[in-house]
């Protein structure tokens, strides 16, 4: 910090209280404004939401600053007759900045930038969107009275942010440069980009969180296990036996296993290719189960899914589901069509097994 910047900083400090009857920046934080500020010289251009002891200061420190700022409590015009104020340096953009930040053309890169205005929900954060693609690598951003809970909030995504570098938080202000990180698109939505999203909150979201550690076939199970406990329904098995797992099987083959069924209960043999969505129930109907056993001949799709994994489906439905099928079924008897179905969940499954095999290549 020269000489100059030392003197206006402490003509600044002793009149700092009366320039804003809303509260100003800490006489700390304004002294670290000054340090970081000088450290980046030359400022060609500044913007800052809110006015006070920060413009007077900005005012020796950039070419061009520019304050957009509500006249609140007599700040603007305080500020506007202060000797301090370096002439032909400030521009004021007089107005809500919820409204101004949105019509103001940038010229230019900005150097530093001061997030000081409006602090209701989502004012703060409006004010960050306007500003952050202005900023150059190496910049400054500003973000005072970060106790307040809605600047806090933006206050922890600026600290979690690939393009800011916290740098010192002095009493409830916090300082950040700009990196080098390329400017996140703010017609886009990358949120998952965004270090701040990559972890979604467990509090909602235990559920696909547990989904992608344990099989589906292991919460499928337990979802069914869990309906018929509550329901007191007794609860149907069933179980592929052959083939077995990874085997190699030719273009049509025949599935084995065995069952339990409750009443009103169907077993379903159902095949799809591993990497496609959707799947294909076999036969004209459900599978006839005597003595606890049960085959069923499966087509395992045409020549171009020679040497792709396949996923074999043995279900236990009910009546509503073996109905829908059954029309299915029809369907492609009628318009020779075969569009895929999806598996259903509790209550509509009682049971369920899986198993994936290899068609050999011809």
């Amino acid at each position: 910090m020269n000489p100059t910047t030392r003197d206006v900083l402490k003509e600044i400090l002793q009149l700092q209280a009366v320039l804003h009857a809303a509260g100003t920046v800490s006489s700390d934080a304004l002294t670290a404004l000054a340090r970081h500020a000088s450290n980046r010289l030359p400022i060609r251009r500044s913007v800052e939401t809110g006015c006070g002891a920060t413009t007077l200061l900005l005012s020796h420190l950039s070419k061009h600053h520019t304050v957009f700022a509500l006249d609140i409590g007599g700040s603007v015009a305080n500020v506007r007759r202060s000797p301090l104020l370096r002439e032909g340096v400030v521009s004021f953009v007089d107005g809500p900045s919820q409204r101004t930040l949105p019509q103001h053309h940038f010229t230019a890169k900005l150097q530093l930038a001061v997030i000081d205005g409006p602090h209701a929900y989502p004012f703060p954060d409006l004010e960050y969107y306007w500003l952050y693609p202005h900023l150059e690598t190496g910049s400054l951003l500003v973000l005072d009275d970060i106790h307040i809970r809605s600047i806090n909030n933006l206050f922890h995504f600026l600290r979690s942010d690939e393009m800011f570098r916290l740098d010192e938080v002095v009493k409830t202000t916090a300082f950040f440069t700009r990196t080098d990180a390329p400017t996140f698109d703010p017609v886009g939505d990358g949120w998952n980009q965004q270090r701040y999203n990559a972890r979604t909150l467990l509090h909602y979201d235990w559920r696909s969180r547990l989904s992608s550690v344990v099989p589906r076939g292991v919460l499928r199970r337990l979802a069914a296990l869990r309906y018929a406990r509550k329901h007191g329904r007794l609860k149907s098995f069933v179980q592929i036996l052959s083939p077995g797992r990874g085997e190699q099987v030719a273009h049509t083959g025949v599935v084995q296993g065995r069952a339990e069924l409750s009443a009103d209960a169907y077993v379903w043999v159902l095949a799809h290719r591993k990497d496609v969505n959707g799947w294909w129930p076999q036969g004209d109907g459900p599978v006839a189960v005597a003595d606890g056993r049960w085959s069923a001949q499966v087509n395992y799709g045409g020549p171009q899914d020679s040497g792709f994994e396949f996923e074999l489906a043995a279900v236990v439905v009910t009546q509503p589901v073996n109905e829908s099928w059954l029309g299915w079924v029809q369907s492609v008897k009628n318009t020779g069509l075969f569009p895929p179905v999806q598996l259903p969940t509790s209550p509509y499954v009682l049971g369920e097994s899986f198993q994936t095999v290899y068609r050999a290549a011809l």
